[in-house]
């Protein structure tokens, strides 16, 4: 179905995990940070929100926002684009590939990960080469968003993907992507840290996520044993600080793209 026009917000304090009951069509995913959680829904919902906190003493409701969809993707709307070869469809769309390009169909939801990033394209041209030279059979991609890099791995020949996601709300729309693609065999979703789940195997891992958690990753032996890496979510501005971290590991980067000042490397063992 098409992206909701609005979202509706509510904001719990205390980290609450919503009722089935809650958990319809309408129910995006939640959100927890500190101690506040976070609900997200696509239609109102402060009644039948209010109303299970008091009779669950589940947490304290403190306020609603509405929020323009629009507004949330940063004015940035999903339409049909074509990456590396890959060509991502909204869901909502009748898919159009052109031909020799292979169809992912994609429903952005509220996580990271729709094409349209620097950080994601980026990925999405390394992994292609990776493909085209040494195509790996199994893939571990840690912080995967909406699951688009999951996805495009399969696609590109991978038999097998680990996608692990700390955040719910990508969890929920990753799940959505792998079954709309029917991928469900082939794709195992994780909910956690990345830095817990580094040991996993995968001829190749991929991790598009935030400076310090990669660095974290960098000092992992377990992490580091095998043969391709794909590093992204690095502002021009860290390049220093990642490079010197991938130095003093036994990895040796063997490329790096760029665009509107976001990196992502491509790196294997140094044997």
């Amino acid at each position: 179905m098409p992206a909701p026009e609005k979202i509706y917000v509510y904001e719990i304090q205390g980290k609450v995990h919503p009722p089935e009951s809650l958990c319809g069509d309408d129910f995006l995913g939640a959100w927890r940070e500190g101690d506040y959680s976070y609900l997200f829904f696509s239609s109102p919902k402060e009644a039948p929100v209010q109303e299970w906190l008091k009779s669950a003493a589940a947490g304290q409701y403190s306020s609603e926002t509405v929020l323009n969809y629009a507004d949330w993707e940063a004015g940035q709307p999903f339409k049909p684009l074509s990456i590396a070869g890959l060509h991502f469809s909204p869901i909502w769309e009748e898919p159009a590939p052109p031909p020799g390009e292979i169809l992912i169909r994609m429903e952005p939801g509220l996580a990271f990960g729709s094409g349209y990033h620097p950080t994601s394209k980026l990925c999405l041209e390394l992994l292609r080469r990776v493909f085209e030279k040494d195509p790996p059979r199994e893939v571990l991609d840690l912080g995967t968003g909406t699951g688009i890099l999951a996805l495009a791995s399969i696609a590109l020949g991978a038999g097998r993907v680990i996608a692990v996601e700390y955040n719910d709300l990508a969890v929920r729309t990753a799940a959505r992507n792998v079954r709309h693609n029917h991928r469900e065999k082939e794709i195992l979703l994780i909910q956690g840290d990345a830095r817990h789940f580094a040991f996993l195997p995968g001829e190749m891992a991929l991790a598009n996520i935030h400076l310090d958690v990669l660095l974290d990753l960098l000092k992992i032996p377990e992490f580091l044993r095998r043969k391709w890496h794909i590093f992204s979510g690095i502002l021009g501005t860290q390049m220093g600080r990642f490079r010197e971290a991938l130095a003093a590991s036994s990895l040796k980067e063997i490329a790096a793209l760029d665009e509107n000042l976001w990196f992502a490397v491509l790196a294997r063992g140094r044997g």
